[in-house]
């Protein structure tokens, strides 16, 4: 656990008191002193808000290498490589060139079974444009699939780009809630997302 993820449920348990107190105001109608708490916790929250954005704003984007591992808890994700599609899974191209981007999904566990049901990806070309995969996995498992404890599994995952577009990376999401607003995370708001780079296979 992370000093941010630290203050952040520091600042839960806060706010939590903060509103039992409201209430516990209100029902004894004692509305100045529910108004003044309603004012500081008012005051908090903006000031949280506040040094959140600030430092989303400021902090520079975080780059992994092709293959290196992050980890969300024990659960863990690699980006290992993307090459073209020649049996396109997404349908006629329509002018566009499918790519395969291979994601290897491993677990640091010692114990539990687990897996990451809301787990996504997106490819980000060389323009910064973002792109979702344009149909299931190629084949074998998917990135929501269970982990046993030290296990892993490698996921292909088809997306459509435009002819001139470059591959640059993966974008993995492991869920909005509550890294979008824990402060200093890579996924906070207005932060640019942590970019897994790609080891890109031009094959002919």
């Amino acid at each position: 656990m992370t000093i941010a993820d630290l203050f952040f449920l520091v600042s839960v348990l806060f706010v939590f008191g903060m509103t039992a107190g409201i209430a516990g105001s209100a029902l004894r109608r004692r509305w100045k002193a529910a108004g003044r708490l309603c004012l500081f916790l008012g005051l908090f929250v903006a000031l949280y808000a506040a040094v959140g954005v600030c430092v989303a704003l400021a902090r520079p984007r975080r780059f992994y290498a092709p293959g290196e591992r992050r980890c969300f808890d024990d659960w863990c994700v690699a980006a290992v490589g993307i090459e073209p599609a020649f049996d396109s899974p997404c349908g006629a191209d329509l002018g566009g060139r499918t790519w395969i981007a291979t994601i290897e999904v491993s677990s640091v566990a010692r114990r539990v079974h687990q897996r990451a049901r809301d787990a996504g990806a997106e490819l980000e070309d060389d323009r910064g444009s973002r792109y979702r995969p344009c149909a299931g996995p190629a084949a074998g498992n998917s990135l929501s699939d269970m982990l046993g404890p030290g296990e892993s599994f490698r996921v292909r995952v088809p997306f459509r780009l435009p002819p001139a577009a470059t591959p640059a990376g993966l974008i993995v999401h492991h869920g909005d809630f509550p890294g979008l607003v824990i402060i200093g995370e890579d996924h906070s708001f207005l932060h640019q997302p942590a970019l897994h780079r790609l080891a890109v296979n031009r094959r002919p």
